[in-house]
């Protein structure tokens, strides 16, 4: 008899191979950032003479970003699979009647999950099939889980989807302390200053090019030579995610796999 730890081996492999690559994407992007790859200039806006932040320039983000995140990406599906596999063989005493065509049962709507989930893992017991429902992978009821699965599709016909950047916000506190300097005591400008706070746009500019405007200030305003700026790589597909920070979003999801071996490893 096939122990458990053994039917987990591969499966926590490849979620160990995600980490790495999640570590490297972690590295890259850290390298990326360090370049100063987003240029900020101060500019007079006229005829109101207020004072404007833009975008001087923008560079692209680097094709191995997308490569990396899509590595991992199709390694925590690949160990979905893997555990999917495992489990129908539990189920069948390793005897599954469809061994080449197993798969993590996940769709775009319950009613497609309801349709193929017996077809994706044929010989799975009705208890099984149970905790798998439980995690309502589709859309609208898992969003995390089903944001993996259609970004793993996409990646499987081009370059991981739509990565680039976008603006993340203006210093608050650098912000306050330009408007508040001569007023307020030098010691509480320097509060100001440290706070690490940054104030959300609602347009982030997505991709971010040169002449986007980050922040319109007050007329005559003097431009800030410490103002500081946020900038984003992030993810944006149309349909699946809107501008979403592409590290946060790949460690969600290694942790969300790791969940759901945690959840299922039981039955095996």
């Amino acid at each position: 008899m096939v122990d458990t730890a053994s039917r987990l081996r591969h499966v926590v492999q490849k979620i160990e191979r995600a980490k790495e690559h999640t570590a490297q994407l972690d590295k890259e992007l850290r390298t990326f950032y360090d370049t100063n790859p987003f240029k900020v200039a101060a500019q007079r806006e006229l005829p109101s003479r207020k004072l404007k932040y833009v975008v001087a320039s923008a560079d692209r983000v680097p094709d191995r970003i997308p490569l990396i995140a899509g590595d991992a990406i199709q390694n925590l599906m690949s160990a979905l699979d893997h555990l999917a596999y495992q489990l129908v063989c539990h189920d069948t005493n390793d005897n599954p009647p469809n061994p080449n065509w197993i798969y993590f049962p996940i769709a775009d709507d319950a009613a497609k999950y309801e349709a193929r989930k017996q077809g994706k893992m044929a010989g799975a017991s009705g208890d099984t099939l149970a905790l798998i429902d439980a995690l309502h992978p589709y859309g609208g009821g898992n969003h995390l889980l089903w944001m993996l699965y259609r970004l793993n599709n996409i990646e499987k016909h081009r370059i991981l989807l739509t990565v680039g950047a976008q603006a993340g916000g203006i210093h608050l506190g650098q912000l306050m302390a330009s408007h508040l300097r001569g007023t307020f005591p030098p010691e509480a400008i320097t509060q100001f200053e440290s706070m690490d706070v940054f104030l959300n746009p609602a347009d982030k500019g997505f991709p971010l090019t040169a002449g986007f405007e980050l922040y319109i200030g007050a007329v005559d305003e003097e431009p800030n030579p410490k103002q500081q700026f946020r900038f984003d790589v992030v993810l944006s597909e149309s349909g699946v995610v809107d501008g979403r920070s592409l590290l946060t979003t790949v460690n969600e999801f290694v942790k969300l796999v790791d969940d759901i071996v945690g959840r299922l490893a039981p039955r095996l």
